[in-house]
């Protein structure tokens, strides 16, 4: 048998079968878990490590649950029945973990300016903010800075991409339904250190592989025209909000995250973080 795992015997075997479950067994004798049994979350791996099958420790106040971790779909969009569409391209918008770093480093130092940065278009113009950090952030509150300072970046760009030019070539793009509960989630993903498919596997449950999300939604409620044959309404499907938006029988209504997921940002003060100033730029050519 090839691999780091040895399984000497059929004893050995059936005692695996007791402890874990046929499943877990067989999935052992394929050499697809590894020797991961560590009570805590496994951290960031290689790339080959994070396409592995293994098991985490999911456990909480109220249980001891293990399960297994599996990859995230191979696709840009992904969607859950509880939490709506996830973009993939939007879990590392603005480098949250950059940005925990850069507040942590300029609290640290007495305060500073930190820069938040975001190309476009293959890197053909972007968007870049500067705050203010305050030396009176502590370094229990460094996390939740940077998770304001985030958010309030992660809207300002999200309206900077809907304004002119940028909306004429992409008129659906500002506010998508997945883009700031995605952004969330990248920003928690760094915050907690844990890897995104075990946030997934833990808290937010299983997704599959998704279609674009929609950008229209026509509605159904009956209208009073003054004149002519009643038509549908169109709207644009926009979110606005860091808690994602899904469609219930009431309608499309936002639904909290898990409470293990949440954080309170702190908010914008002389002695927190301040908005300082904001660019476009196209190819590295600044335009305040």
């Amino acid at each position: 048998m090839n691999g780091s795992l040895k399984v000497p015997g059929k004893r050995l075997f059936f005692r695996l079968i007791g402890l874990l479950g046929l499943t877990a067994a067989l999935l052992l004798m394929n050499e697809q878990v590894g020797s991961r049994f560590g009570k805590n979350a496994p951290g960031a791996g290689s790339r080959a490590e994070r396409s592995t099958y293994h098991l985490v420790d999911c456990s909480n106040d109220d249980s001891k649950v293990m399960r297994f971790v599996y990859p995230l779909p191979d696709s840009r969009y992904f969607y859950s029945d509880r939490y709506g569409w996830f973009d993939e391209t939007h879990f590392d918008a603005g480098n949250p973990a950059q940005v925990i770093a850069d507040v942590e480093s300029a609290a640290a130092s007495g305060g500073g300016i930190i820069s938040i940065s975001q190309s476009v278009r293959d890197g053909l113009t972007g968007y870049t903010a500067q705050y203010l950090v305050s030396g009176d952030v502590s370094p229990s509150h460094v996390t939740d800075a940077a998770l304001g300072i985030y958010m309030d970046w992660s809207i300002r760009f999200e309206e900077w991409q809907g304004s002119l030019p940028r909306n004429i070539v992409g008129p659906f793009t500002p506010f998508s339904i997945e883009d700031l509960p995605t952004q969330y989630i990248g920003f928690i993903e760094d915050a907690t250190q844990l890897r995104r498919e075990v946030l997934f596997t833990c808290y937010l449950g299983q997704v599959e592989t998704a279609e674009t999300p929609p950008h229209l939604w026509v509605s159904t409620e009956p209208g009073t025209p003054a004149d002519g044959p009643e038509l549908p309404e169109i709207e644009r499907l926009t979110n606005e909000s860091f808690d994602p938006l899904v469609l219930t029988e009431d309608g499309w209504e936002h639904v909290p995250w898990p409470p293990a997921l949440r954080r309170n940002p702190l908010p914008s003060s002389s002695t927190t973080w301040l908005f300082d100033s904001e660019e476009t730029w196209y190819l590295d050519h600044a335009i305040p």
